[in-house]
């Protein structure tokens, strides 16, 4: 929105998590962006109707435990991923390979198109980006480096995931 120009909007599916809207609302506020809640695909649809004018739609899901297919179920019910969109899976770097592995394989059941790696000032195990990105030939679009936002929010590439490897920096 502000490097580009673009008219920039939220979608939130996560009525799940406690002041989890407020928190987008608060964002949303501060972009001064509009935002819709969907509670279900109706809500949803109608959200991205009015929303239609817009260059980019940004849609926060809740961060519940995909591990469980319930809960990813219950995604496919509020979010209509048969439209043309990009989705991106969030992986904490804080967590175990094996996790993100499995949270991932579930994920892949509604095709997603890029992965961000999150957290990553918070662990010195970075490995498992590689391992993920090389096992599943899956994207990077982001990864984070704290909570300021947008300024630790770095582009993905190979070249940064090997220099988190490597503990290289490269911020400008």
């Amino acid at each position: 929105m502000l490097k580009h120009q673009k008219k920039v909007a939220f979608i939130t599916t996560d009525t799940f998590r406690i002041a989890a809207i407020d928190q987008l609302k608060t964002y949303a506020k501060i972009l001064n962006v509009p935002i819709e809640v969907a509670f279900s695909v109706e809500d949803f649809v109608k959200a991205k109707e009015k929303l239609s004018e817009y260059d980019v739609v940004l849609i926060d899901s809740a961060g519940r435990n995909f591990l469980n297919q319930m809960y990813i179920d219950e995604l496919k019910k509020v979010i209509d991923f048969d439209e043309e969109m990009e989705t991106y899976l969030v992986l904490s770097l804080t967590s175990k390979y094996r996790d993100m592995a499995s949270i991932y394989e579930q994920f892949s059941k509604i095709n997603i198109s890029k992965v961000i790696f999150s957290k990553k000032d918070e662990t010195l195990s970075r490995g498992s980006m590689f391992n993920l990105v090389h096992e599943y030939k899956v994207g990077v679009a982001y990864i984070t480096n704290g909570q300021s936002v947008p300024d630790d929010i770095i582009e993905g590439s190979l070249e940064e995931i090997v220099n988190s490897i490597l503990e290289v920096e490269t911020y400008e």
